[in-house]
């Protein structure tokens, strides 16, 4: 803010009064040289008239720029100088000196540019009024403060400059409103590297690496280059602060292009979206606001988020920021203000090192101010309206050219406000990869050597359900144990590792080939899906799998739940059939009993297609509303055991199908989709019960 002088006192005021009385109707020296002679810095004296006449008559004592102690022409005076005078156009320049006064905003990368940034601005012009503001003042570095100064002063044809590090956020509306010059300081340049080198050692600098001021602080680029050194250790040193940089990630050597990874299905198709149109982005084609740069990757542990994230650093060749919001606490001690500034420090490293892959990781860390108490909500309410307002400036474009992807294992817990448009916009869910994914990734993972010219797909079809890390594991051990051996690998050592020797007896083998079967008949018979693969081999506590492809549209009936359901409890009516039911039906909500439930649930309180047009739940909220409602819990009970009974009449009249399609899975263990319909194909006409489906409300 710029110093006042005090006002004359009235006696002073008096006899000049007096003095242009007496001199009326003879125009003054100074009237002749016209209001431009009159606003010339150099020339301003003390006067308390008026606004125009304080303007005209304010002294300044500063010294020139060009007169200061060398001391004080520091290398962060030379970066900031150089870094402006890269900036500026002659155009922007001839703004800023013309007459009639002139609004200057210049936005630097961070607060610690500021102060030099004055300095070096100061070089090119006087200015009148300057708003210096870096946001260390929150009581006065606010947009609706000193609107009135900016207001005075260029209503006066007096210049105004304003600086901070995000002006918008800082700076007076007024002056960001009414700019004439607008400039924006990137991270310096070779170039102004090389300029900054020559005027503080006097030596000019030779070959350094491209970019080599990118994701330094100003601070540690002043401290790097050194008065009394020779250019070639200021080169040095800057080369030695970048590696020193540990906010890049470095270990990206080993990690698979975009191009070479599998099993990523709409998240991978995303990235390589994405990659495309950063190509095109890179070469002038596209504008950077026409790339979907933002994203929450949804997922179980070892879906491989992570690793994808990676890859598309890697593929876009641009540096890559790991963060977490646990990282944020880990790194302060708890306090509001400190983590608020270590979000800011990392979202301006970013800035600093753009175009770069920024990843959040653990956004559900950050709770959802919908599921706020009154005793939390003063502290975390600031922390999350903050993180919406950074965010959404990264994804903007205000701070750099940022791709901002975050990661989180419950995507139900995240702020919805945190995923609209323009912040971390949609949702997507990377799934456990298929039988040609996890294919994908054990080739990957085993190189082009071992196991040359086998197909992968049989194998990996056992562990489909497996995660990408899972199916890394496999690889792990089944190296190992060939080592072990001291031979090559073979296929049976993959095998082994991703089905293991069943520990089963023969009867519980069979009993479970008969569950698979049911199921896989039922699929078929009553038009619900089509097989992908059958198993009966136990991974993960599963003692089998039937992998389906349903034939559900954008919309369902009653019937087609109802047969859907049907499908679902053949695996136990398979049990009652041809032994007795047993546990395999239940447990997690993913089992048989828990999906029939789900949808059973849904279709009554959700779907509107239980006899009521009352809507009670989200489709994903069914189940917990059975918890609290006896009425739909009996009407849901209802219609298992009665859709069950359908299924095991389905099942004795496809009994002599099921009995040869189980017998023939014992001995294959796995069975693709067309081995499955061959054997069923010998079957006769379905039997009609499809006409007790969808006829009743429970």
């Amino acid at each position: 803010m710029t110093n006042f002088p005090k006002p004359p006192t009235k006696s002073a005021a008096k006899a000049t009064a007096a003095k242009a009385t007496a001199t009326k109707g003879k125009p003054a020296p100074q009237a002749k040289a016209g209001l431009k002679a009159r606003l010339a810095p150099g020339m301003l004296k003390p006067s308390a008239d008026s606004l125009e006449d304080f303007l005209n008559d304010l002294p300044d004592n500063r010294a020139p720029i060009d007169q200061m102690e060398h001391e004080i022409r520091s290398s962060r005076f030379y970066l900031a100088l150089h870094s402006l005078n890269e900036a500026v156009s002659n155009q922007d320049r001839m703004r800023m000196l013309r007459f009639g006064g002139a609004g200057v905003v210049i936005q630097v990368p961070s607060a610690d540019w500021v102060p030099a940034m004055r300095m070096a601005a100061e070089k090119l012009t006087r200015f009148n009024h300057v708003c210096a503001r870096t946001g260390n003042q929150r009581s006065s570095d606010k947009p609706d403060q000193g609107n009135s100064e900016v207001a005075d002063f260029l209503g006066a044809s007096g210049r105004v400059l304003g600086i901070s590090q995000s002006p918008d956020q800082y700076l007076p509306s007024a002056l960001i409103s009414a700019a004439d010059v607008r400039i924006k300081i990137g991270a310096p340049s070779n170039s102004v590297i090389r300029r900054a080198i020559l005027s503080i050692t006097g030596n000019r600098a030779g070959r350094m690496p491209k970019n080599i001021a990118q994701g330094l602080s100003f601070d540690v680029l002043a401290a790097c280059l050194r008065k009394g050194t020779s250019a070639g250790a200021c080169v040095r040193r800057l080369v030695a602060a970048s590696k020193a940089n540990s906010t890049i990630d470095p270990t990206l050597a080993g990690v698979p292009l975009l191009k070479d990874i599998h099993g990523y299905g709409r998240a991978g198709e995303y990235a390589r979206t994405l990659a495309e149109d950063f190509s095109e982005w890179k070469a002038g084609r596209r504008a950077w606001n026409s790339l979907e740069v933002s994203c929450l990757l949804a997922g179980n542990p070892g879906t491989g988020k992570t690793t994808l994230v990676r890859s598309i650093a890697k593929t876009l060749n641009i540096p890559l920021i790991n963060t977490s919001v646990a990282a944020w606490f880990a790194s302060t001690n708890g306090y509001l203000n400190e983590i608020i500034k270590e979000i800011d420090r990392v979202f301006l490293a970013a800035s600093q090192n753009s175009p770069v892959v920024l990843f959040v990781d653990e956004c559900d860390a950050l709770p959802s101010r919908l599921g706020l108490g009154s005793r939390n909500r003063d502290y975390w309410m600031p922390l999350i309206n903050h993180c919406l307002t950074t965010f959404e400036a990264a994804v903007s474009g205000n701070r750099g050219q940022i791709i901002l992807i975050g990661a989180t294992n419950f995507p139900e817990l995240i702020d919805p406000a945190l995923l609209r448009p323009g912040r971390l916009g949609r949702v997507i869910t990377v799934e456990p990869p298929d039988a040609d994914g996890l294919a994908g990734i054990i080739r990957q993972h085993l190189g082009p050597d071992a196991l040359d010219g086998v197909d992968l797909t049989v194998p990996a079809t056992l562990g489909v359900g497996a995660t990408g890390a899972q199916a890394t594991a496999w690889v792990a051990g089944a190296q190992r144990r060939a080592r072990d051996a001291g031979r090559a690998m073979t296929l049976d050592d993959l095998i082994r590792q991703i089905a293991p020797p069943d520990p089963r007896s023969d009867t519980e083998i069979l009993a479970a080939s008969y569950h698979e079967a049911s199921h896989a008949v039922a699929v078929l018979g009553l038009g619900v899906g089509e097989i992908v693969s059958l198993s009966n081999v136990l991974i993960s506590g599963q003692g089998g799998l039937t992998r389906t492809k349903l034939n559900q549209g954008t919309t369902m009936t009653k019937a087609f739940v109802e047969t859907y359901v049907v499908s679902v409890l053949a695996g136990r009516a398979g049990d009652k059939v041809f032994g007795e039911v047993n546990s395999g039906s239940g447990g997690a909500y993913a089992s048989d009993l828990g999906m029939a439930t789900t949808m059973l649930a849904a279709m009554h309180c959700s779907l509107g297609l239980g006899g009521t047009l009352l809507h009670l739940a989200a489709e994903n909220e069914a189940r917990d509303f059975l918890r609290n409602d006896l009425d739909l819990r009996r009407r849901v009970e209802s219609d298992l055991n009665r859709l069950f009974e359908v299924a095991v009449t389905f099942v004795e009249a496809r009994r002599d199908t099921i009995e040869t399609l189980a017998r023939r899975l014992v001995e294959a263990r796995i069975m693709p989709g067309d081995e499955v319909r061959r054997v069923i194909a010998q079957a006769g006409s379905r039997p009609d019960i499809l006409a007790t489906l969808g006829g009743h409300d429970g």
